[in-house]
C-alpha cells in the first residue's frame, strides 16, 4: 500500500531506506540475536550475578530514583535542542516527535539508522520544511556530534591527569585525540571557507574511495560533487548558528554523561572506588563502540565496554556486580523509555494532520541571508 505522505515530497531529494536483500536482513537479524545471546546469556553471567544486580537496583533510594528520573528526562529531550539550533523555525514539539521516533528506530532495529533517516526527512517535510534546510540541519548536527564524540575522551584524560591517576596509554589517547579533534575542526573550517579546499579534499577522497570500490568491483562515486554538496548544505548554518549548535551539542552529550554517572553512583559505587573523571572516560570510550553496527544501539558490545573500562578504573578488587548493576541500569534508562515514547511519537505523527504543511509553499527552515 502506498503511503499518502510520499506525495508530500514532491520529487524532493529525500534519502530512501536501502532495499536490502532478504538474505542480508535475515543475516543482520541473526547476528544481532547471536551477539545479544552471547553477551547476556554467557559472558555477563560469568562476570556478574543477575540476582545480585536486581537486588542492588532494588536498594536504590527514592531520592536517587528522583535524580535518575530527572536525568533520564533530560537525556530524552536534549537532542531536540540540537535540532532547534540547526533548523530555523522548528518548534520544540516537532523536534521532540522527530527525535524520539528516530531514537526508537535506532534502538529497536538492526541498521536502524538507514531506516530512521528517510522517516526523519519525511516528518520534517510534512511540516513544511524544505529538503535543503533539513539536509543542512542534519549534516551540521552530525558533524558537531562526531567532533564532540572525539573530544570527550580527551577531556576525560585531561581530568584524570589533573588528579594524578593517568597511566601511559591515556597520554597516547589524549595526544591522539587532540590531533584528531584539531585536525577535524581545521579541515571542516577549511572546507566551509574555501571552495578550492573542498575540491581538493573531494579529489583526494575520490581517489581513495574509488580505489577501494574497484577492489570490490563496485561502481565509482563522485566524491568531489559530494564534498561540494556538503559544503553548500552546511555552510550557512555553520556560519550563523555555530555557537548555538555547539552549546546544544555539549548539552546533549552532558545529558548522556550525567545519566551514566547518576546510574553508576546510584547502585553504590563511590568516588573512592571509581573517580568521576574515570567514569567520564569509561562513558566516552564506551560510546565509541556504538559506531560498530552489530546490534541496535550497540546493545551488548557497549555494555561490555562500559563494564570493562569501569573495572579498569576500579582496579584490584573491583566489584563486578556493582559495576554491572550501574551499567545495566544506565542502559535500561537510556534504551527502553525512548523506544516506548518514540513509538507513541510515530503513531501521533501518522494520525495527527493539524501540523501538516506544504513545504513547496511554506518553505520553512530557510535561513535569512544575514545572521
Amino acid at each position: 500500500m502506498t503511503d499518502p505522505l510520499e506525495s508530500d515530497a514532491g520529487g524532493a531529494a529525500i534519502p530512501k531506506a536501502p532495499k536490502t536483500p532478504m538474505w542480508r536482513r535475515l543475516l543482520q537479524t541473526g547476528v544481532t540475536i547471536a551477539v545479544l545471546a552471547l553477551v547476556f546469556g554467557f559472558v555477563l553471567p560469568k562476570l556478574a550475578d543477575y540476582g545480585t544486580v536486581l537486588d542492588l537496583v532494588g536498594d536504590i533510594s527514592t531520592g536517587q530514583w528522583a535524580v535518575l528520573a530527572v536525568s533520564a528526562g533530560w537525556f530524552l529531550v536534549a537532542y531536540v535542542f540540537v535540532f532547534l539550533a540547526t533548523l530555523p523555525g522548528l518548534r520544540f514539539r516537532e523536534g521532540f516527535v522527530v527525535q524520539t521516533t528516530a531514537t526508537a528506530i535506532n534502538n529497536s532495529l538492526p541498521a536502524g539508522g538507514a531506516i530512521a533517516l528517510p522517516i526523519t526527512y519525511t516528518q520534517f517535510l510534512s511540516w513544511g520544511f524544505t529538503p535543503e534546510a533539513v539536509t543542512a540541519a542534519l549534516l551540521t548536527a552530525g558533524v558537531w556530534d562526531q567532533l564532540a564524540r572525539l573530544a570527550l575522551p580527551v577531556l576525560a584524560v585531561a581530568l584524570i591527569a589533573l588528579t594524578g591517576d593517568a597511566i601511559w596509554w591515556m597520554w597516547l589517547v589524549s595526544f591522539g585525540g587532540v590531533v584528531v579533534v584539531v585536525g577535524a575542526v581545521w579541515l571542516v573550517a577549511l572546507v566551509l571557507r574555501s571552495e578550492a579546499a573542498a575540491i581538493g579534499l573531494g579529489t583526494w577522497l575520490d581517489k581513495i574511495a574509488n580505489w577501494g570500490l574497484r577492489k570490490i568491483h563496485r561502481d565509482p562515486v563522485d566524491m568531489v560533487s559530494a564534498t561540494l554538496q556538503f559544503r553548500d548544505n552546511v555552510r550557512h548554518v555553520a556560519r550563523f548558528r555555530w555557537k548555538w549548535v555547539t552549546i546544544a551539542t555539549v548539552a546533549n552529550h552532558a545529558s548522556m554523561a550525567t545519566l551514566f554517572y547518576a546510574s553508576v553512583r546510584a547502585v553504590g559505587i563511590s568516588s573512592a572506588d571509581v573517580s568521576a573523571p574515570w567514569i567520564l572516560l569509561a562513558f566516552s570510550l564506551g560510546r565509541l563502540l556504538v559506531m560498530i553496527p552489530v546490534s541496535p544501539g550497540g546493545l551488548g558490545l557497549v555494555d561490555l565496554g562500559f563494564i570493562g573500562l569501569l573495572s579498569l578504573g576500579w582496579g584490584v578488587g573491583a566489584d563486578a556486580d556493582l559495576i554491572a548493576a550501574g551499567v545495566l541500569l544506565y542502559r535500561a534508562l537510556s534504551y527502553l523509555p525512548p523506544i516506548a515514547v518514540g513509538l507513541g511519537s510515530w503513531i501521533f505523527w501518522r494520525v495527527n494532520r493539524s501540523w501538516r504543511r506544504d513545504w513547496k509553499t511554506d518553505r520553512r527552515g530557510e535561513a535569512p541571508t544575514t545572521p
